[in-house]
């Protein structure tokens, strides 16, 4: 009885695995029916693939493009783009107030001003404290493109936000606060450096005091706006369960900035988690799903486009870090096997998804795992690139 009971376990598990296997080898089949490849050549690309993308970002006014962070050929690759269409608006996985600054520095400040300004700030730009990402963001200011960043404050942008209001603030007591906290910021991450079980100041008690003593002043409203930002932002990372809140707020920042976006032309980049059309890959509707929203209310259709590696290295968020490995059969996107096995060049790699989703609506494919059936669902193009290389900082010496 025992011995047939085992073997009837052992008949399911095999046509289990049977089926999945057939799922995946389907989706191999459909994606490699559906992949165009292009390649680098004179600081752009060329090839059938980068043409496709490039004629379907002319046609939209809503282009998002999910990447993965700290790596050096996707700015390459937005700035390639960037010179072939030309966009009103970009908008950025920083906050809204260090985005308008960066903005202005690079604006407004000579080369060496500029260069003496980022050895000082640079590594509280969050991305672009990486040199091919900050050398993004110039090349978009200087074609007119406005930056607009929508997260909350980095842990140690405290220190950017305060020393630009204590230049700002006709309060006495407020200036004192806003140096504190710049001058606390500055050599607790230095501390953190050294020893990462040592907090960020934004952590920390008398932050959350002097936020409150701030706002107990009499405040323009820019500083206040400012000051409950910060106070918002030090929630979001104190709060074990924040990650909702943090999304809230990226999509109010989003809105309250719409008159601004509204009839342009926009350019999203953004980590792929938050810029899928349907439900995030982070089980929520984020950024790319509000976007495909007000595309569609406009009568439009929004673009959604994910790019990552397949191999090499990537930078740590902190510099001095040492590089991680970047491992096609670990980590979060390992689930992209189907489309890995297809990479198999120097040749970059674009996947349309849209058979895909078609198999997928109409029952011919069945995908059991949750968080490929959202990419699929949720991004019109997939970019993988063989082989990426960590982003670097800039020299400072």
């Amino acid at each position: 009885m025992k011995s047939n009971r085992l073997k009837s376990l052992v008949v399911i598990f095999t046509l289990l695995n049977s089926v999945l296997f057939s799922q995946d080898s389907v989706i191999t089949q459909i994606a490699g029916k559906n992949m165009t490849t292009f390649s680098v050549k004179n600081q752009s690309f060329e090839g059938k693939g980068w043409d496709t993308i490039v004629s379907k970002v002319q046609k939209s006014d809503f282009v998002l493009i999910g990447e993965d962070h700290f790596i050096n050929e996707i700015p390459f690759f937005f700035s390639a783009l960037t010179n072939k269409v030309k966009f009103d608006n970009f908008f950025c996985e920083i906050d809204p107030y260090s985005a308008k600054i960066i903005e202005s520095k690079i604006k407004n400040l000579s080369d060496t001003q500029l260069r003496n300004y980022v050895a000082d700030f640079g590594n509280v730009f969050s991305f672009y404290a990486f040199d091919p990402e900050f050398n993004l963001l110039k090349q978009l200011v200087n074609s007119k493109t406005s930056i607009y960043g929508t997260d909350q404050i980095l842990l140690v942008a405290d220190r950017l936000v305060c020393s630009e209001l204590k230049l700002k603030t006709k309060n006495a007591k407020a200036k004192k606060i806003y140096e504190n906290i710049e001058n606390k910021s500055k050599s607790y991450f230095a501390e953190f450096l050294k020893d990462q079980n040592k907090p960020f100041f934004m952590k920390t008690v008398e932050f959350e005091s002097e936020i409150k003593k701030l706002l107990l002043l009499n405040l323009s409203q820019e500083e206040k706006e400012k000051a409950e930002a910060l106070q918002l932002t030090a929630k979001i990372y104190n709060d074990e369960d924040s990650h909702h809140l943090r999304i809230q707020l990226m999509k109010s920042n989003l809105m309250k900035v719409y008159p601004e976006w509204k009839d342009k032309k926009n350019l999203f980049k953004f980590g792929a988690n938050h810029l899928a059309k349907g439900e995030s890959l982070l089980k929520i509707y984020d950024i790319g799903n509000l976007v495909n929203n007000v595309a569609d209310s406009e009568f439009k259709n929004s673009l959604h486009i994910m790019i990552l590696g397949k191999s090499g290295t990537q930078s740590s968020p902190f510099q001095g870090f040492p590089d991680e490995i970047v491992d096609e059969n670990s980590g979060s996107f390992k689930l992209l096997k189907p489309f890995f096995d297809h990479v198999n060049s120097n040749e970059w790699s674009c996947f349309d998804m849209l058979p895909l989703r078609m198999a997928l609506e109409n029952g011919k494919l069945i995908v059991k795992d949750v968080k490929l059936a959202r990419i699929i669902k949720g991004y019109d193009y997939l970019v993988i690139i063989p082989k990426v290389t960590a982003s670097k900082f800039p020299k400072t010496e």
